[in-house]
């Protein structure tokens, strides 16, 4: 009887060993936590693989108008390379930090990653790119885009000479605004000892320092958590970033001071992009002019949304009068003679405070 038990107990071993050997030879893996998988079409000699595949790695979370944008870019690229080029996307941190991700794509491990100006300027140790966030310089999302199609195309690829880095495209990241738990702000005195929580970024600590608040460093993704335990007074972001982390689920009072706008850029590994066939590469740059004219005429209607969903929730919105902002801009003043004077940049943000009229 036990050799017959065993008998069966071998003949179904070996079964399930064969059915594992012949489950393990029907292709590879897909590409693990990035949105889609290795295209099935196109390909070098008909062979079904891409030519060239791109790791695009960031921060945001599904439903801002930052992680929509790259999911349209995979589709556009994909689509209109015929699958020679596929492009998988890590959203939400999944590569790491904002700052890890811009270090990655420096020493070549990450294809691809965005930042604002500022972040990209202390990444870099090059404090120029930070002139495009310069606070108060763009109170509404039109002046911001003129800033982005007239003068970040020509200006950005200078500064990143000797760098290793190559722009691709620039997003809007909107007007950011802070939201805050105990009280509104309507005059520059409302900010003085306010703790404000802050990406741990030179431009915006210097900001709020500048305006009488105390700062509080941290990643975006412990925002929540610094809001909610009281660590920080409040938190600033652009309104569809607030969204994003459920940030009006703690905030009571949004005040519309515009304080800093965020240009968004897109960078890539100069090294990646040399190794890409000059075809491929024209397709990218067609594909990446359209996803940002597209980017920049949808980001208006995703704040109006994003701003009701934070009334909704019972947020207190509030308007500041322009008297009071042009206080909080001059209050600010000593950034802007840093840029223009240290920097020797006074002309390029003559030029964009020319675009705001």
């Amino acid at each position: 009887m036990k050799k017959k038990i065993v008998a069966i107990l071998s003949a179904l071993l070996c079964v399930c060993m064969l059915a594992a050997c012949g489950g393990s030879g029907g292709g590879s893996a897909s590409g693990g936590s990035a949105s889609g998988s290795a295209s099935s079409t196109g390909g070098s000699g008909g062979s079904g693989e891409p030519e060239v595949v791109l790791e695009f790695g960031h921060i945001q979370n599904p439903g801002h108008a930052l992680y929509i944008a790259p999911e349209e870019l995979k589709t556009l690229v994909e689509e209109r390379s015929e699958g020679r080029i596929q492009l998988n996307i890590y959203p939400a941190s999944q590569l790491g930090s904002a700052r890890e991700m811009m270090e990655q794509v420096t020493m070549g491990t990450l294809d691809i990653t965005f930042a604002d100006a500022s972040d990209w300027a202390s990444a870099l140790n090059l404090p120029e790119l930070g002139v495009f966030n310069l606070p108060f310089l763009n109170k509404d999302l039109a002046s911001q885009i003129k800033v982005i199609n007239e003068i970040i195309p020509d200006a950005v690829p200078e500064m990143l000479e000797g760098t290793g880095l190559k722009l691709l495209t620039t997003y809007s990241n909107g007007i950011r605004q802070p939201l805050l738990k105990n009280h509104p702000i309507n005059t520059l005195e409302d900010i003085k000892g306010l703790k404000m929580r802050t990406p741990e970024t030179e431009m915006y600590v210097n900001l709020w320092n500048a305006l009488g608040a105390s700062t509080v460093t941290s990643a975006w993704s412990e925002a929540y958590t610094v809001l909610q335990q009281g660590v920080a007074d409040a938190v600033e972001a652009d309104d569809v970033g607030l969204v994003s982390m459920n940030l009006q689920e703690i905030g009571k009072y949004m005040s519309k001071i515009g304080h800093l706008s965020q240009a968004y850029i897109v960078l890539i590994n100069e090294e990646k992009w040399n190794s890409i066939p000059e075809d491929l590469q024209q397709i990218l740059v067609e594909c990446l002019a359209e996803n940002q004219a597209k980017q920049l005429a949808d980001r208006e209607a995703l704040g109006i949304e994003a701003e009701q969903t934070i009334a909704d929730a019972g947020v207190e919105i509030n308007e500041v009068s322009d008297t009071e902002r042009q206080r909080m801009r001059d209050a600010c003043q000593s950034i802007y003679d840093k840029y223009a004077d240290e920097y020797g940049l006074a002309d390029l943000i003559a030029q964009m405070e020319a675009l705001n009229g």
